[in-house]
Order: structure tokens, then C-alpha cells, then sequence
């Protein structure tokens, strides 16, 4: 079983799922359940269900992209999430 699907076992019943972010350190995050608006090297849009994920850092770049998986690497500095 995956991270997430461990994760999702553990708090499924407190919460509800839209987005998933995996931070690695400070040098990468993976954030699953959210397509890219605004792909930068200094800040990163994401939007996800009723969600906006913005990742902010310097020299990062995105290491592999599919249709709502991302996986960045560089300095991240702040992962900020707004609902609409």
C-alpha cells in the first residue's frame, strides 16, 4: 500500500481529501490531487477541489508531472493552502 493509501486508512475519518502534500526536507514536495496553474523557479500555483496550493522557494523546478501528481525539487521555503 502507498503512503497516501496508509494516510488516507489513518485519518479518513477526520478529514476530507482533496489534496495530498509530502514535504522531503527542504529540497522537494509531492503534492498529489492538484493540477499546476503557475509553474515558476520562485513560486509554484497548484489548484486542487475548492483548494489553491502555493508553493514558494528558490531554484525549483519540477521533476515529474502527470495528470494530478507533481513532484518538485529546489529549496522550498512555504507551502500555503486558501480555500475559495
Amino acid at each position: 500500500m502507498s503512503f497516501i493509501g496508509q494516510a488516507a486508512n489513518v485519518f479518513g475519518g477526520t478529514s476530507e481529501f482533496k489534496f495530498q502534500v509530502v514535504l522531503f526536507g527542504r529540497n522537494a514536495i509531492y503534492i498529489e490531487g492538484a493540477r499546476p496553474i503557475k509553474v515558476d523557479g520562485d513560486e509554484m500555483i497548484f489548484r486542487s477541489r475548492k483548494t489553491v496550493l502555493t508553493v514558494t522557494g528558490s531554484g525549483m523546478s519540477v521533476k515529474e508531472l502527470s495528470d494530478d501528481c507533481v513532484s518538485i525539487v529546489g529549496r522550498i521555503d512555504g507551502v500555503a493552502v486558501k480555500d475559495l
